[in-house]
């Protein structure tokens, strides 16, 4: 479908077939694992049975990126930028990527990447810079599903 299904998609699927008329779809938690039972009535609310259908499993997957990280600020100080910014809103970030560039016109995915591995901090310190050179930087956030957030907005600031 390449959307969420909802309980309004079961029913509407359930109404679909014939002598079907009214359907109700409802979420279900058995401890373990999530289902959806499905109550079906006829037309003019004759009753309809069937057997008990096989069960299926449901796993949610998270789809849903996080939202860029915002308000961040470039301090400088000889032979170093450092970069600050609050923590994302959302619980399950996991942490940031860091992109750097002198040229803000290069395209996004041309950055340099600063961390190897997720940054879980909210400070960052770059010493790999040369005074007097304009750098710019941009981050994002990535949750614990592996979802990256679209790119905050670029920051900008030269070593002294």
């Amino acid at each position: 479908m390449g959307r969420i299904v909802s309980l309004r998609d079961y029913e509407d699927f359930a109404r679909a077939f014939a002598g079907i008329s009214k359907a109700l779809a409802t979420w279900t938690w058995n401890g373990e694992q999530h289902g959806v039972f499905l109550t079906i009535a006829g037309t003019g609310g004759a009753q309809v049975e069937s057997l008990n259908s096989n069960a299926v499993s449901l796993a949610p997957k998270d789809i849903f990126a996080p939202s860029a990280p915002t308000s961040i600020t470039v301090a400088a100080a000889p032979g170093r930028l450092s970069l600050f910014w609050p923590a994302n809103p959302e619980r399950d970030v996991a942490g940031y990527n860091i992109y750097r560039s002198t040229d803000p016109k290069l395209p996004k995915p041309d950055w340099l990447k600063l961390n190897r591995t997720l940054y879980e901090r909210t400070t960052y310190q770059d010493e790999a810079v040369e005074t007097g050179t304009r750098y710019y930087y941009y981050l994002t956030a990535v949750d614990t599903a592996g979802n990256e957030s679209q790119p905050s907005d670029v920051v900008t600031e030269v070593v002294p």
